[in-house]
């Protein structure tokens, strides 16, 4: 008995592959016709997308072994002098924020056809306008749209945006792709557009925006060092000549007096030049310093690829996408097949029970 069910299972399993033998034998030129004819209106469809270029730059961070500062010592940590941290996973935060995209619809555009444009956000509107799916409406009357009055907030650090500039901000921050190498500290900036001349600005302008920003993060707190030297180097320096001044028009005055009480205010005025003087000569070295600081303190990015306007297109690619259309096409006519034609579901529903 159990020699005989084990009989039928192997005779069962015999039968579903010779099933699928002659499945694949049966359809095997109707599926190659779906997919060569999807793979053909793939190819065909995709002519009918724009040309898209991929503009980019390759940077590297300063890299110095020693005690010196560095700008990579300031990238993966805080160098000799405690400086704070800036990894370098935050540079595609830095290309994703709020401000960056402000200060990208901000930037002068001058497109393949060498028109003017006197920032981005106007390149973006006269695009958008310049559609021709919005030549197409159902609706003879465009809506009404009400302004939008933005709520003025005083005395603090906070934005009030409207919808479109929110849009606008959005927009301009998703035309650019920041990718890092935390192994090395390689920095890839891309942008990729239907105009290959704008892309190469865009590219130019994140990176500029990027090297800024960490410059500004790096040096801020040494500068306002030197800011505040060169105020008090420039009061000591008017006290200390008010000082000479008071100690040499003394001794004119009294050039010939031996008595004891003019040597004691000569002697003060003596003392507060000379103090006068030495404040001076030190906060002189001290601003000196704080120069040399800030130089040996500023990040330099090496330009590993520069800015170029790219020739080639690099979308769409249109081998690749015909044979995704003609794998899609060939699949759905395989599902089609096994459970509308065939119906073979049941068939296995069937032999299972």
């Amino acid at each position: 008995m159990i020699t005989n069910q084990t009989e039928i299972k192997n005779q069962s399993f015999e039968i579903g592959l010779m099933d699928v033998v002659n499945f694949s034998r049966k359809y095997f030129l109707r599926l190659f016709f779906v997919f060569a004819v999807f793979t053909i209106s793939g190819i065909a469809i995709s002519f009918l997308r724009p040309k898209r270029y991929t503009a980019q730059t390759i940077l590297l961070p300063e890299y110095k072994i020693g005690k010196t500062n560095s700008f990579f010592s300031m990238a993966v940590g805080a160098n000799e002098n405690g400086a704070e941290k800036l990894i370098p996973d935050l540079y595609p935060t830095i290309l994703n924020s709020s401000p960056f995209g402000q200060y990208l619809l901000k930037t002068p555009i001058v497109d393949e056809a060498n028109n003017n444009y006197p920032s981005l956000e106007k390149y973006l509107a006269r695009s958008s306008n310049g559609n021709w799916l919005n030549q197409f409406s159902f609706s003879e009357k465009q809506p009404v749209v009400k302004p939008v009055v933005k709520p003025q907030i005083v005395g603090l650090s906070v934005q009030a945006l409207t919808n479109e500039e929110e849009q606008n901000i959005k927009s301009a921050k998703s035309l650019i792709k920041t990718t890092v190498d935390t192994e090395n500290g390689i920095i890839k900036i891309e942008c990729e557009l239907v105009d290959p001349v704008v892309a190469a600005i865009l590219v130019e302008a994140s990176k500029t925006y990027l090297t800024n920003y960490v410059e500004e993060y790096r040096t801020s707190k040494t500068e306002l060092q030197e800011d505040f030297l060169e105020k008090r180097v420039k009061e000591v320096k008017k006290r200390q000549e008010n000082a000479e001044y008071a100690l040499q028009s003394y001794r004119d005055r009294n050039r010939n007096s031996f008595l004891n009480v003019a040597r004691i205010e000569e002697q003060r005025l003596q003392a507060e030049y000379t103090l006068a003087q030495s404040i001076y000569s030190d906060l002189a070295f001290k601003l000196e310093q704080s120069k040399i600081k800030v130089k040996e303190e500023r990040p330099v990015f090496k330009v590993l690829e520069p800015t170029r306007v790219p020739l080639v297109k690099s979308s769409p690619n249109r081998p690749l996408f015909g044979l995704i259309t003609g794998a899609i096409g060939a699949f759905l006519m395989l599902i089609y097949i096994i459970f509308f034609k065939e119906r073979l579901h049941l068939k296995f529903f069937q032999m299972i029970k």
